[in-house]
């Protein structure tokens, strides 16, 4: 069955998707604050760094493209700087830009958020929130009916900003009937939506509990309240599937006639839940463009799901990631064949790569610190892992304390690693060449003389960095004292059958 999934979530890459929403530019401004403006009691913001991503529906379509999808996204944007900045991060993301709507009169939504040492102190907001005009709204009508020619899905993303008013809904009600493709709705108003009776729509436990004009409940119950509701659900949004997402408590699917599907996708130590719905939604539509049961359908996008909240920050789910986390082990690439289209993929989207090896035999701080750094050396972090028989010609006939699989599912469980893969040699020159990393991660324990690797390394203009720990810890120093432990228990031991004591 994973197989089967597995490659499903390859055949993402020929579906064509449409999202219909509302736009946001997200725009950050880094800096600092050291002294206090002398004509007002305000601290003195330096601005050092600007960065731009997207939110609202502009987040679903680059959340649809890095599951891999052709995604067109239709708005209606200003003819400002903030509208060109915000198709500048849609193009880089690979989404199709060439059918969003300019008008000169609207102001692009943005939302400028000015941070100081990790804390946001200050956050703008502007831009044309009421309805489009009516001469827009007749034009985005004749986009979608061209756009739907060739597209698998629609997915309607509203924040109600604006972009899809009440005449366009009543407009929908008469052309989705014929639209023959999966027709999903994402918003915080659905019950608008319930005249055109879309194949799925997707509240949050707040979005549901105002449906059904309730009260929160404590958390692991939710989804019991859910349930009880089904058919109020159901009704007030006019939908087949009704796909509520609880966050820890996971998702329940509803539909009429049948019974509820729960599943517990979100793990309970999660990061941040930012931008998961999006990765949600995109990841369902996907899975219902490829006509796959539903519930195998809640699966995949609960996978997706869980592997966004395991990240810092807003970001979303790799078509590699989805399929690494339905192999036996998450992120463990177990063949040269993958290992191949893993990098294919990474170097066609301009990714910086880095490398490191080692057995990892007890996971430890030193590890978890070193692998943290490494990551920040580029985009992606691949860590090559010796099989047993090699950690046994390198550490000695007693190792490795934990097999393969054990090593590989404790380090799937650290943030800082995107692929694992094993390898068999002594050094790892194989698969070095294979992946061709960017850039070469050791510890402090070697120098650039004594890494046996090095020659391969420059003949493949590899960056080498040497990342020195203030954690001065050894798998081999650890079994040491685990064993003095043993043997000193097992004195005790023998002298309490013999009624002695140790000496103090």
């Amino acid at each position: 069955m994973q197989k089967e999934i597995r490659n499903t979530i390859d055949d993402f890459k020929k579906l064509k998707i449409l999202v219909v929403g509302d736009a946001i530019l997200d725009t950050y401004i880094y800096g600092t604050t050291d002294r206090i403006c002398r004509e007002a009691p305000v601290p003195v913001f330096n601005a050092l760094e600007e960065k731009y991503s997207c939110g609202g529906a502009a987040n679903t379509a680059i959340n649809l493209a890095n599951l891999g999808a052709e995604t067109y996204y239709l708005t209606v944007l200003g003819k400002d700087s903030n509208a060109n900045e915000l198709l500048n991060v849609l193009q880089r993301n690979n989404v199709h830009t060439e059918y969003i709507l300019r008008d000169k009169s609207r102001k692009t939504i943005a939302k400028k958020r000015v941070i100081a040492l990790s804390n946001i102190i200050l956050r703008l907001d502007e831009g044309t929130v009421s309805e489009i005009s009516k001469n827009f709204e007749n034009e985005l009508v004749k986009k979608l009916l061209e756009i739907n020619e060739f597209v698998h899905a629609i997915l309607f993303s509203d924040y109600g900003f604006g972009v899809i008013t009440d005449s366009l809904i009543h407009s929908l009600q008469r052309l989705i009937p014929g639209f023959q493709k999966p027709v999903l709705v994402d918003s915080k108003n659905l019950s608008r939506f319930k005249s055109i009776h879309p194949d799925a729509v997707k509240p949050n436990y707040e979005e549901a509990l105002q449906l059904l004009n309730l009260s929160k409940i404590a958390k692991n119950n939710r989804s019991q309240q859910v349930m009880k509701n089904a058919d109020t659900l159901l009704n007030k949004t006019g939908a087949t599937n009704v796909v509520v997402t609880l966050d820890n408590d996971g998702v329940v699917l509803l539909r009429k006639g049948k019974k509820p599907y729960c599943v517990n996708c979100i793990p309970r130590d999660s990061k941040n839940t930012i931008g998961a719905g999006d990765t949600f939604i995109s990841a369902l539509t996907l899975a219902m463009a490829t006509k796959l049961k539903m519930e195998t359908c809640i699966e995949i996008a609960s996978a997706a799901a869980a592997i966004v909240v395991q990240k810092d920050g807003t970001a979303g789910c790799s078509n590699l990631q989805l399929k690494s986390y339905f192999n036996s082990v998450p992120k463990y690439i177990s063949n040269n064949e993958d290992l191949a289209n893993t990098i294919n993929e990474l170097r066609k989207k301009g990714k910086k790569i880095v490398f490191t090896n080692g057995c990892f035999d007890l996971i430890h701080k030193g590890h978890v610190a070193l692998l943290e750094k490494a990551r920040e050396a580029g985009d992606v972090l691949i860590v090559g892992v010796n099989d047993d028989e090699s950690v046994r010609k390198v550490k000695g006939a007693d190792r490795p304390v934990n097999t393969l699989e054990d090593r590989i599912t404790v380090l799937a469980g650290l943030q800082s690693i995107d692929f694992l893969i094993s390898f068999a040699e002594e050094k790892p020159l194989e698969l070095i060449k294979a992946v061709h990393p960017d850039v070469f991660i050791k510890g402090a324990d070697y120098t650039e003389t004594s890494i046996p690797e090095m020659p391969l390394l420059k003949k493949l203009g590899c960056q080498v960095k040497i990342i020195s720990s203030q954690h001065h810890i050894s798998t081999t120093d650890i079994i040491h004292r685990i064993n003095d432990i043993s043997d000193e228990s097992e004195i005790k031991n023998e002298l309490k059958k013999k009624g002695k004591m140790l000496p103090v």
